[in-house]
């Protein structure tokens, strides 16, 4: 079976957790950095997935987690609601990066740091205020931490679990006590036995919708994402019958901008005949990105 329009990755992490190293293990392929920044915010990328029950072409959102803080404010904004909705697993990507030098042994125990679980806590928030507490995704925390192969995970499994992440060491090999795997096989098994698609229901009817959002606004969402640039010139108010002109205030687009974008068309279009409606919503994405330099 097929399914044609999968929930969304968010892949997560600070600017230097070496987000490239996960995608590229999870999918085979590295994701390519904005040109002009060389950062990883707003890149989009894709999952080929096919088990023995499904087969998926699911999307990879990425953004960088500069401030802890500032990025949940910024979720949990009733804006950011169908963006959240629209995500059915999560990957944290962390380095545990405070553990004590001098415990060089493969005995000693892996921390959690402190950062990692203000992260961590804040993704349960946004997902507990958008999703409910039944949400049913995956989430799973990433550990990159060279030294931390082989050593005890105990306490950093339970630190995660409570936190609803699964903890994965993403050079880890073979399998625990438990014979169950572990590393990079632990972390496909997971997101495999995921589920992606976006309603229960199969009907044709119900096809369109995307985690809340119909297909038209989540291709524009995914447009959108991968945009980066300057700023749009204030002065410049474009070609107003073709209804691409915004003022955006902020230097990067960011998720929330992108959905506010996507709604702005979306909210524009709502009375116009479907092919109409179509043609323009894709020009109105293509004029805006046009008017980027």
């Amino acid at each position: 079976m097929e399914i044609k329009h999968p929930r969304r990755i968010l892949v997560i992490g600070k600017p230097d957790s070496d987000i490239s190293r996960v995608v590229k293990e999870l999918t085979g392929s590295a994701p390519t950095p904005d040109a002009s920044t060389g950062s990883l915010a707003g890149i989009t990328h894709e999952w080929n997935v096919k088990t023995a029950y499904y087969t998926a072409a699911i999307p990879i959102w990425i953004d960088e987690i500069n401030d802890t803080t500032t990025w949940k404010s910024e979720f949990l904004n009733p804006e950011a609601k169908e963006v959240v909705q629209a995500v059915g697993a999560w990957i944290y990507c962390f380095n545990s990066s405070d553990v004590k030098k001098e415990s060089a042994d493969d005995d000693a125990e892996v921390t959690i740091p402190e950062h990692a679980e203000a992260t961590m806590k804040a993704v349960a928030e946004v997902v507990e205020k958008a999703c409910g507490m039944m949400w049913d995704g995956t989430r799973l925390a990433v550990d990159l931490t060279p030294a931390n192969k082989g050593r005890s995970t105990i306490n950093a499994e339970e630190i995660c679990l409570d936190l609803g992440f699964e903890y994965i060491h993403i050079d880890a090999t073979g399998k625990n006590e438990y014979g169950e795997n572990l590393g990079l096989v632990r972390a496909k098994e997971a997101l495999e036995a995921n589920e992606w698609s976006a309603s229960s229901a199969d009907d044709d009817d119900d096809e369109d919708n995307v985690g809340g959002m119909d297909d038209e606004q989540a291709q524009m969402n995914a447009e959108l994402w991968g945009m980066k640039a300057s700023l749009l010139d204030p002065d410049n108010e474009g070609d107003e019958a073709e209804g691409s002109a915004l003022e955006i205030e902020d230097d990067d687009l960011g998720v929330l901008d992108m959905m506010n974008i996507a709604n702005w068309i979306t909210e524009t279009t709502a009375g116009m005949p479907e092919n109409e409606r179509k043609k323009y919503a894709a020009r109105a994405v293509d004029d805006l990105m046009k008017n980027f330099d």
